[in-house]
């Protein structure tokens, strides 16, 4: 056990949410996982601009530059800032969110060195996430060794997605090596769907449901009977529809023109499909949504972003209502998806053929129900908490090992 300066009558659960050059660490009471009692954020690991953010909410007054050159000292100056914020406490377990579990890892799973050595064998499959976040666990479990280290993937919650779903269109012996589609954002889904059966009810929650995580990334799910059916997102998180940065699924003929016409290399290609495409490739200016909206109606840029994105969403719903046979609901989430009524509004106009009806005063105030009285199909928002996921995950994992 690990101790802190705060005194509570349970203990402490860490949940850590790495990224390629940053990492957010949130402090919940074992008692109580529904709400953290305190968050801290590391961005610009290794840069020479790093800084430490504290709170969940941004105030470029609380800003504090950092000297993190890489992730054990972050992770260290994350502890200082625990232990002068926190008080005396025990962490007994910290929970991890992993983005890719591969073929072996589809249930949230202890850490120890035969898990780290194979999550280095599929950094391949992710490899603008995985490689970060190993270096982030290797460097806690060394700040907090007697502490139990808890994995959650991603992709764990489309393990038992239906095979033909998960399939890819190419030759069997690559497939076999787990060249697949895997889906990604699982965290936020299973976050979205426990939610939506604690307020909309169970006989809701196993319908048809469509569920749109909107953020930086971005995919679609379909679900019936609470478990997955179909996602966007396939063999790694640059797939499926348009994102901030990434292409989402793009015409092969065009990776292979930029290497014979353009001589671009792989590492070239794959900087350009995951950080200088999607809307900031198509408005040629930025990936903030809230931005490219102030500015459509002066930049053509601008406006073919928004619209591209917003068709490419719309036509996606369509085709998970053709799989499922229809739609009882659906679900926005993530930064775009729960805070922008405009985009909601576009991405559902011309639906109504399928009974969807938005309430506009109920959208433009991102009530959690924003359909009509007389819309046969329920329209949500449901702000996603992955963190709470983790957090029982990694508690349920460490409790069930210590009866």
């Amino acid at each position: 056990m690990v101790y802190l300066e705060y005194v509570n009558e349970g203990g402490m659960l860490l949940v850590i949410n790495p990224g390629s050059s940053s990492v957010k660490a949130m402090a919940y009471d074992e008692s109580e996982l529904e709400k953290a009692l305190n968050s801290v954020s590391i961005e610009g690991i290794g840069t020479g601009q790093a800084t430490l953010l504290p709170g969940s909410v941004f105030d470029e007054n609380t800003i504090q530059h950092v000297d993190a050159p890489d992730y054990i000292t972050a992770v260290k100056l994350i502890r200082e800032w625990l232990e002068d914020e926190m008080g005396e406490s025990v962490i007994s377990v910290i929970g991890y969110r992993i983005v890719h579990g591969g073929e072996r890892y589809k249930q949230p799973t202890k850490i120890d060195s035969e898990v780290i050595e194979y999550l280095r064998s599929i950094t391949s499959f992710a490899p603008n996430h995985m490689p970060g976040a190993i270096d982030c666990v290797e460097a806690f479990r060394a700040v907090y060794p007697e502490v139990a280290h808890v994995a959650c993937f991603d992709t764990a919650f489309f393990s038992d997605m239906p095979k033909v779903n998960q399939t890819l269109p190419i030759p069997k012996s690559i497939s076999e090596e787990g060249v697949r589609r895997y889906g990604f954002h699982g965290l936020s889904y299973e976050y979205l769907l426990e939610s939506f059966q604690d307020h909309e009810g169970e006989v809701a929650a196993r319908g048809r449901v469509i569920l749109a995580h909107m953020g930086n990334g971005v995919s679609l799910t379909a679900c019936h009977n609470g478990q997955p059916v179909d996602t966007t997102m396939g063999f790694t998180p640059v797939s499926g529809v348009p994102m901030s940065t990434r292409t989402g699924d793009i015409e092969p003929g065009v990776i292979f023109y930029l290497m014979r016409e353009k001589g671009m290399a792989v590492e070239e290609i794959s900087d350009m499909v995951t950080k200088k495409s999607g809307l900031l490739g198509i408005s040629d200016d930025t990936s903030d949504m809230y931005h490219l909206l102030q500015h459509q109606h002066e930049n053509e840029s601008s406006a073919l972003a928004v619209e591209y994105f917003c068709y490419e969403i719309k036509k996606q719903i369509g085709a998970y209502i053709a799989a499922l046979g229809g739609v009882d609901s659906i679900i926005f989430a993530g930064g775009i998806g729960e805070r922008s009524d405009e985009i909601r509004a576009r991405v559902l106009e011309g639906l109504g053929f399928i009974g969807v009806v938005i309430d506009p005063e109920r959208n433009k105030r991102n009530a959690r129900l924003i359909s009509g009285d007389d819309s046969s199909v329920g329209v949500h928002v449901i702000p996603t908490h992955e963190d709470i996921i983790i957090a029982k995950q990694a508690m349920a994992l460490y409790e069930g090992e210590n009866r």
